[in-house]
């Protein structure tokens, strides 16, 4: 673990834009692939993406040597508090606070708090953080399983379509070309520290919707309506991706089931970039129903592991 106060005098700060710009704009097919796209940019320490935008108003007005230096800071800081919070979640909230009120990315009326979340049942995920405080944007830390002492076989196998390379590029190549709505962001990871940090996407508690998908409808456009009040699935989304919801029969508009209009909005979506996501059709845990900004549901892809090109 890299520590903030030893530094020497020959060390340059990063941004780590070369390789965000190139994990964006195009699609990597494995793990080797990638790590090579790192090892050209050693300098970058191994992160790609950027801090919220949140985080990096308040840095704006520092010269630009000063402002890589600081974000830099908070990368460090990040990976200490990921380390810290494994056994103690109030020194880590501490460690993480003291650093961004310093730079005033945080007032001095606002903290994070840390929560471990519940990852038992994760293959690729050792831990999970949620970083939520009053009136400041929550963020998930998911901290990948560490697969080093894998047999190379197995080890390959594993990283096909997963784990801390492959899933941090699909999430910022995602986040480039869909600019979707119904997936989760992703703002930055850490390949060497094996953590990345994404919005939080809050389930809703106790989820039961008043609105039934119905056996049928008299046409599609109803089915939609009620699939935007369930879901978020908006009318012109689904005619985007050309999602197929059901079909018609003797004048009337059946509905597929609910998980498989999902699966298909996805499929379609990713299917439009040339991706496919091969987890997701028998595991509902990729994604979850949350609230938008006006408080309606809003599914959301979470996970981007399994996807892969057609």
């Amino acid at each position: 673990m890299n520590n903030i106060t030893n530094h020497n005098n020959n060390y340059k700060p990063h941004f780590s834009g070369g390789i965000t710009r190139k994990l964006s704009r195009r699609y990597y097919h494995c793990e080797p692939d990638i790590v090579q796209i790192f090892d050209k940019h050693p300098q970058k320490k191994g992160i790609a993406g950027r801090l919220p935008a949140s985080w990096i108003k308040p840095l704006n007005s520092s010269s630009a040597g000063n402002k890589r230096n600081i974000i830099n800071r908070i990368y460090i800081c990040i990976a200490e508090t990921i380390k810290i919070a494994n056994t103690n979640s109030k020194k880590a909230a501490d460690n993480l606070n003291s650093i961004l009120k310093k730079y005033k990315i945080l007032r001095p009326d606002q903290s994070y708090s840390i929560k471990k979340a519940d990852t038992s049942g994760a293959v690729y995920t050792a831990n999970g953080y949620i970083l939520y405080g009053k009136n400041i944007d929550s963020l998930f830390i998911k901290e990948f399983a560490d697969l080093s002492g894998k047999d190379p076989r197995h080890y390959r196998w594993m990283t096909e379509k997963n784990g801390k390379f492959v899933e941090l590029a699909r999430a910022l190549h995602l986040n480039k070309q869909t600019n979707d709505r119904h997936i989760m962001h992703t703002y930055w990871g850490d390949t060497q520290n094996g953590y990345m940090v994404s919005e939080y996407v809050e389930p809703l508690k106790e989820y039961k919707s008043p609105i039934e998908i119905k056996e049928f409808y008299n046409n599609e456009n109803e089915l939609i309506e009620d699939l935007r009040k369930k879901y978020g699935f908006t009318l012109r989304e689904i005619k985007k991706y050309k999602v197929k919801t059901g079909y018609e029969y003797d004048n009337k508009f059946y509905s597929y089931p609910e998980d498989l209009i999902i699966y298909n909005y996805f499929s379609s979506m990713l299917e439009k970039y040339g991706l496919k996501h091969y987890d997701l059709q028998y595991n509902t845990d990729n994604y979850i129903i949350t609230r938008d900004k006006n408080g309606n549901p809003l599914l959301k892809l979470i996970d981007f592991g399994g996807i892969s090109k057609i």
